[in-house]
């Protein structure tokens, strides 16, 4: 016998090797009844054996040496694009510093034109890496129904430059022509579909998929596509139906359920929601289904099982700035002030220009706040259903009455004073700002909100003058970043309006950029497109907007009202009033801010 290890040659009837002690696993060789094993025959089986092994060991360390080499040669490459990386983003930093210093442009504008763009860039590549995928099967079926024309192709061929372009407009122009060339193609419908649900077309991607099922019969991705583009358009009855199609065909798939829980959850119906999230983190556990599992939870008062799910999700993806905000919240629901903080402190860290949560956390930071008395909060409590039911002027009457029970809590006065000014209630406003303005709470949210209720109400009333006097001085002597902000982007306002100095004006807007907080920087956005089309930039004025816009729905805030409406009708495309817009305007906007401050604040003093 042949030890397989060591290769020396053994007696029968041994269990170990006699060389290096090894169990005989394996018996080589004839038995002996078919020929007798002399010592000339071992030994020379045993050479063959180890000559065997040493051509292996020599072949496999070979191997290993070219792996190594490879190895070594792609750590130089990796070490020539670093280097080359760190030389471009010196040169980036450079060119952008110079920018800054000769006020082209801020920080704030680099920052989000270079995440807008790569954004941009990632869903072009990732199209036109489908569309090599699908090419040849696009081109087959043509060729197949015999629409396959020169022009068919040429034009298939110009769909790549136009998405590494980022001519998104060409591409569904493309799209567009190719689909009336070529009706029965069932890939290229999957593909418009797809590139139009990419880009933001839910009303394109759903009619695209609706003919893909018309001319292939059901099939699963389509109809999950179809579902989810029904939803976006609010087609409630269509979008179940796909799903529930998709997954009676696809039981074993997490998507199905996973999209069901979404609609669900965004109709209100919360536990139908958790029944679908729960099937589809059976089947697979992903960050955004426990986070909408939290968020259900979380609004049918579960805070402890809205934590559990919410816990999980940041674990699995601790950058989920949605997730980590609930997650915050419920434990501030469940009374875990010290928890909650952490979170919010850590939230802080991944965006520290959001407002809510800077405040979350200045508010949890500092000592417990002061216990309105019951008078105030009654007053209060009524002044919040009167507002929820329309019934505004009786709100503010109500918040005011609070506040001259609580004549220390600056929160009350500018909360009136916000309201005051989204109704066009100018004396009011003005005074109950003032009120607010006179105590000096530095660094306060609250001078804030009473800077932009007295700039806001003095503006909408017809009196420019007076709001850039005021607006000076705020921007001149103003305690803090915030309100200085906000009296840098009255002032912009103002300076267009009256045709005053519009290089001053887009100076103010862009500083109001700078400084102002994240959900609030559509307003300075929208201005510097005001101020760009009086000077007759079209082109930038519309880049302007469409960033303004972008920033909100990233955020989930409501359009911007007055000043793009303004915008628009400098442009000739909308008329407007110069009456306040209750539901969009920057009042409005802090009102909501300040209300949840206000609610917060109440609830750890009775805590």
């Amino acid at each position: 016998m042949l030890c397989q290890l060591c290769g020396a040659a053994n007696r029968d009837g041994l269990e170990n090797c006699r060389s290096c002690g090894q169990k005989l696993l394996v018996v080589s060789g004839l038995s002996p009844a078919d020929m007798e094993a002399d010592d000339e025959l071992l030994l020379e089986a045993q050479e063959q054996l180890d000559e065997h092994l040493l051509e292996r060991i020599t072949s496999l360390e070979e191997a290993v040496r070219k792996i190594g080499s490879a190895v070594s040669t792609l750590g130089d490459r990796f070490g020539r694009v670093e280097h080359s990386l760190a030389i471009a983003h010196a040169g980036v930093e450079n060119v952008a510093g110079l920018l800054v210093e000769e006020g082209v442009v801020t920080r704030t504008e680099i920052a989000d034109g270079w995440e807008r763009t790569a954004n941009r860039e990632l869903t072009a590549r990732d199209l036109a890496r489908r569309l090599r995928s699908r090419e040849a099967r696009i081109l087959s079926h043509a060729r197949h129904d015999g629409q396959a024309t020169e022009e068919f192709s040429r034009k298939l061929r110009t769909l790549e430059p136009a998405l590494l372009d980022r001519d998104i407009d060409g591409v569904h122009a493309i799209l567009s022509e190719l689909g009336e060339m070529a009706p029965l193609n069932d890939e290229l419908w999957s593909f418009i579909g797809e590139t139009a649900f990419s880009t933001g077309e839910p009303e394109i991607a759903a009619s695209a998929f609706e003919q893909v099922l018309d001319l292939r019969g059901p099939h699963f991705e389509t109809l999950v596509y179809l579902g989810n583009s029904a939803a976006d358009l609010g087609h409630w009855d269509q979008a179940l139906d796909a799903l529930d199609r998709a997954r009676t065909m696809v039981p074993e798939s997490f998507l199905p359920d996973f999209a069901l829980g979404g609609i669900e959850l965004r109709r209100g119906n919360h536990r139908r929601a958790i029944h679908h999230l729960e099937a589809s983190i059976a089947m697979e556990e992903l960050p955004q289904s426990l986070y909408f599992l939290g968020s259900c939870h979380l609004q049918l008062g579960e805070s402890g099982r809205a934590i559990s799910a919410l816990k999980r999700a940041v674990e699995l993806d601790p950058s989920f700035e949605e997730a980590i905000d609930y997650l915050g919240a419920a434990y501030l629901r469940r009374g875990w002030t010290k928890l909650a903080l952490e979170t919010f402190k850590r939230l802080e860290s991944l965006d520290p220009q959001r407002l809510r949560y800077r405040e979350t956390v200045r508010l949890l930071a500092d000592r417990a706040p002061r216990d309105l008395s019951s008078g105030a909060v009654r007053l209060l409590e009524r002044a919040d259903l009167a507002l929820a039911d329309g019934e505004s002027e009786i709100a503010l009457d109500l918040y005011e009455a609070a506040g001259r029970e609580a004549p220390g809590e600056p929160a009350l006065h500018a909360t009136a004073a916000l309201l005051a000014s989204t109704l066009g209630r100018t004396r009011r406003a003005v005074a109950l700002a003032r009120r607010v303005l006179d105590d000096q709470p530095a660094g306060s949210p609250f001078a804030a909100a009473a800077t932009t209720a007295l700039l806001e109400s003095l503006r909408a009333a017809g009196r420019p003058r007076a709001t850039r006097r005021v607006a000076d001085s705020i921007y001149r002597e103003g305690a803090d970043d915030f309100s200085r902000g906000i009296a840098a982007y009255e002032l912009a306002l103002v300076e267009s309006e009256l045709d005053g100095d519009l290089g001053r004006a887009r100076s103010l807007a862009r500083e109001a950029l700078e400084t102002t907080p994240r959900e609030l920087r559509s307003y300075p956005l929208a201005a510097l497109a005001a101020i760009a089309l009086r000077r007759g930039r079209l082109t930038e004025a519309h880049s302007y907007l469409e960033r303004a816009t972008e920033l909100r729905e990233t955020i989930g805030l409501r359009p911007v009202g007055n000043v793009f409406a303004a915008a628009l009708d400098l442009a000739g495309h909308a008329s407007t009033t110069t009456e306040p817009n209750f539901e969009t305007g920057l009042d409005h906007e802090l009102l909501t801010h300040v209300r949840r401050l206000s609610s917060l604040a109440r609830d750890l003093a009775r805590r």
